[in-house]
């Protein structure tokens, strides 16, 4: 089972890849980044890899990048810059040996790969740390990402995609918002931002008031009781989740309509991101779980709880159900980036750690050793770097400006796209986001997302004539007697911008459905087909 792309770099702050398409060969100044080959590892497109600085900081601040050239490159002209991705190989089940990926991304794009913010991955950075808040994460990009193209200045006026998952939700955007504001002094030709299960949208709706949703829909792969489901039932009415769904379900929507305060008090922020590294038990205070295994125990943490403030209907979920996989009446080793997941999924991040911590590895992506001649100890995930953003205020969702700005006056195309078997961040919350988004001046979709897309190249380039009676992604008609594919989830798109909602997939879309993915970078993000 490959399910560990390599240049995944894992769910929540590190890398964001960009797409690009150039067949210009970048200049000799790029020429130090080359990367020849990887040890142990079939072919990989022409790359460059390394280190740069990043401008105007303290020194030893520095961003590792891994760029893949187009395999198509007359075809393809675009360049993508992703948050999460997938890379040119995969690790072969559980061993380390590497095989090429079928559903590679550098197919049909330029693809850079960015460690950030600082200190992350391969990314260095100085003493103490610097990076304090978002504010700070977005400033150093941008300059880096100016220092980037000074390097590779072919790419810079190329077609460029910003993609991510989870809180790429809030990188993505504040990042593309910093390139259209500074546009004048220093173009770059941004035409897209794609969010996967991402943060992006108001923290409560994303959360508290459409956990209840989820379980209703999952409750048999759950396993959650019908006793257990009726004090969230209860919850969503007393705490008025449900209106706000009912007004989320309405298309059009009538007009903006409003998030129930504070529930469980934002606590949950802090418990997220904990869920989202586990095993980072200093984050959480222990006390506060309080493994509820009956209804009134579950009623009891939802409304009265002391640490979560009233209505803490996400976190009470997430202990109840952990608790009911700890003890082996619920989901065996519950995953909420994936509730399909079980105890035999393989984790990918150890092969991570011991192949990327191997000299000869290091050497071959322009790595120099430490001081002491000794390899790098490669991490995939930074806790110290976590708890230091966590502790920062929170940003202002982009939902509630940022968003609207870049689509409204800046032209920039949206996606956002949701696995189904995401526990942490529930397509039902995006849904209910995405209804009160403003987007090209017009608030949420007018109709309700329910058109299929396909697991990709199923069609085949013509078909004969025929009365249409299906219209896939409004380039072909199906007659009424063709086989229809294997459908991948349902979409819609309006004034430019999309949403999917993937099947059989959950946290990071493109480990479950990776040729799906493909298709939809392929054919939504580079070709831009929807208008």
């Amino acid at each position: 089972m490959n399910i560990a792309a390599i240049l995944t770099l894992f769910h929540v702050l590190w890398a964001v890849p960009l797409l690009l398409v150039s067949y210009t060969r970048p200049p000799s100044r790029a020429l130090q980044f080359e990367v020849r080959s990887l040890p142990d590892a079939p072919d990989i497109p022409r790359s460059w890899a390394g280190r740069i600085p990043v401008p105007d900081s303290e020194d030893g601040n520095s961003m590792f990048f891994w760029l893949f050239e187009a395999e198509d490159t007359p075809r393809y002209d675009d360049f993508v810059r992703l948050m999460t991705g997938t890379g040119p190989l995969v690790f072969d089940g559980n061993s380390a040996r590497l095989v090429k990926n079928p559903h590679r991304w550098s197919r049909v794009a330029n693809v850079l790969y960015v460690d950030q913010p600082v200190g992350t991955g391969y990314s260095t950075a100085s003493t103490p740390y610097p990076v304090r808040d978002n504010e700070a994460v977005t400033s150093d990009f941008y300059k880096w990402l100016k220092a980037f193209f000074s390097y590779f200045p072919h790419l810079q006026g190329k077609p460029l995609h910003m993609m991510g998952e989870s809180y790429a939700g809030i990188y993505i955007p504040y990042i593309a918002s910093a390139i259209v504001k500074n546009n004048d002094s220093f173009p770059i030709d941004l035409r897209s931002i794609s969010l996967g299960d991402g943060t992006w949208g108001n923290n409560a709706a994303m959360t508290s008031v459409a956990i209840g949703s989820y379980l209703r829909s999952k409750q048999s792969q759950l396993k959650i009781p019908d006793d257990i489901l009726a004090v969230f039932e209860e919850a969503d009415r007393e705490c008025g989740f449900d209106e706000v769904i009912k007004k989320a379900d309405v298309f059009p929507v009538p007009g903006k309509f409003t998030i129930p305060g504070d529930p469980e008090y934002l606590n949950y922020k802090q418990r997220l991101h904990y869920l989202q590294r586990r095993g980072l038990d200093d984050i959480l205070d222990i006390s506060c779980n309080i493994h509820p295994t009956t209804p009134e125990e579950t009623r009891q943490s939802i409304m009265n709880s002391s640490c979560f403030g009233p209505c803490a209907t996400f976190s009470t979920a997430m202990d109840y159900i952990t608790t009911a996989s700890e003890a082996g009446t619920g989901v065996p080793c519950f995953d909420m980036y994936d509730i399909s997941n079980d105890c035999d999924t393989i984790d990918p991040l150890p092969l991570m750690n011991t192949y990327f911590s191997r000299a000869d590895v290091q050497k071959a992506l322009n790595i120099p050793p430490e001081s002491d001649s000794e390899p790098l100890s490669y991490q995939p995930c930074n806790p110290s770097i976590l708890e230091t953003l966590l502790a920062a205020e929170s940003p202002t969702p982009p939902a509630y400006d940022i968003i609207p700005d870049l689509t409204n006056f800046h032209g920039i195309h949206l996606h956002i796209y949701s696995g189904e078997n995401d526990f942490l961040v529930n397509h039902f919350g995006t849904e209910i986001s995405m209804q009160n988004l403003t987007w090209r001046g017009t608030r949420g979709f007018a109709n309700k997302p329910d058109k299929p897309f396909y697991v990709n190249d199923t069609f085949p380039a013509e078909l004969p004539d025929c009365t249409p009676t299906s219209d896939i992604k409004g380039l072909v008609c199906i007659p009424d007697d063709y086989p229809l594919p294997r459908q991948a989830g349902i979409w819609s798109e309006e004034r430019r911008s999309s949403y999917h909602l993937f099947r059989d997939a959950g946290h990071s879309v493109f480990l479950k459905q990776p040729g799906p993915m493909l298709s939809f970078v392929r054919d939504v993000v580079v070709n831009q087909t929807i208008m």
